[in-house]
């Protein structure tokens, strides 16, 4: 267990030092599922625990002692915290072509994410008595309910989808599959809040439009995963999940490409496991 936590600490240190964005998967347990983070600065987004934090610092106005100074440190230290967390959100994928800073175009969706990090969850915080130190932390849940409510998917992946959803249940013929779990360990994917699985031939086989809108609030469209036989085996795809390897990436590395013979397990299982977002995403 000691070399597993110098393990952890090593990674870390490593990200910190570099002070840029970066993928990584961090072992939390030689069995678990090991937690998928990217980190950029004083910010992390975990996506297997589904949430963004970040941290904030001020120090005491000068001329300040006491209750005061460490009063006004901490209010300085939560604006700076907020600060944070927007400029990472800004550099969050909505999909292959939007980021986060573009979908606030709206002021709609502006005023809804400002006010999600206006009330930021404050965890620990620490006074020096020089300066005070705070962390905060943002449920990925609340940011699906913005996306959810003004996204508006690519009009061809509906098109697939409606032609889809025509075909009457009774024709779902196939195996009864529980889930779906993707090594991309080999490729260099970039994360998002949304995001299309396709076959070889570049037809829709799962994305927001298949699935129940409120399990993709609840769960997102996958869960991430760091441990490829932990995921296999995870409650939330049992008992008989498709599990293949990534051919390769498309639409700026955000959308996977699968075979199409897994395509085509995935739209035939009588189980529609789309719509439950039964989907995990295992990653470096």
């Amino acid at each position: 267990m000691r070399k597993i936590t110098l393990t952890v600490l090593a990674v870390m240190l490593v990200l910190f030092m570099t002070g840029t964005a970066s993928l990584a998967g961090v072992l939390g347990d030689e069995d678990g599922p090991g937690a998928v983070v990217i980190k950029k600065d004083r910010s992390i987004m975990d996506l297997t625990q589904d949430y963004i934090e970040s941290t904030g610092m001020a120090v005491a106005p000068t001329g300040m002692k006491g209750a005061q100074a460490r009063a006004l440190a901490r209010r300085g230290a939560i604006v700076d915290l907020q600060r944070n967390l927007l400029e990472f959100m800004n550099g969050v994928q909505i999909d292959a072509k939007t980021t986060m800073d573009d979908f606030m175009a709206s002021d709609r969706v502006r005023t809804e994410v400002h006010g999600i990090i206006k009330n930021v969850e404050l965890m620990d915080g620490e006074w020096d008595g020089e300066a005070y130190t705070i962390r905060g932390r943002i449920k990925l849940p609340q940011i699906r309910v913005v996306v959810a409510a003004n996204y508006k998917p690519n009009p061809v992946s509906i098109t697939v989808v409606q032609e889809e959803n025509k075909t009457p249940p009774a024709k779902r013929t196939g195996a009864k599959y529980t889930g779906l779990v993707i090594d991309v360990r080999h490729l260099s994917l970039v994360p998002s809040m949304t995001f299309n699985i396709v076959d070889e031939n570049g037809k829709a086989v799962y994305g927001i439009e298949f699935t129940d809108q409120q399990f993709y609030l609840q769960s997102g469209l996958c869960s991430y995963f760091h441990n490829f036989n932990y995921a296999k085996g995870d409650v939330f795809v049992a008992t008989n999940p498709i599990v293949t390897k990534a051919m390769r990436l498309a639409g700026g590395s955000v959308d996977i490409v699968i075979s199409n013979s897994d395509a085509a397990k995935a739209r035939s299982s009588s189980y529609d496991f789309r719509k439950e977002c039964k989907v995990i995403i295992v990653s470096m």
